[in-house]
């Protein structure tokens, strides 16, 4: 019967980083620069363009 504890510690969701690889390769390790590399990542990709080949079927748009 496996152990409780190892269970639980196995099912615990990562909610913190100690360190984060940059854009430059560079490790980065302080909270503040960790941070910022996320705010620019995370801008970066919800500004950039992407392709969408999703068709839409005729009629659809116009359906409720």
């Amino acid at each position: 019967m496996p152990n409780r504890k190892k269970m639980v510690k196995e099912r615990q969701d990562i909610t913190e980083s100690n360190c984060l690889k940059g854009v430059l390769g560079k490790v980065i390790v302080d909270e503040k620069g960790i941070k910022y590399s996320w705010k620019e990542y995370i801008g970066k990709l919800m500004n950039e363009e992407n392709k969408w080949y999703h068709r839409v079927k005729e009629g659809a748009a116009n359906a409720k």
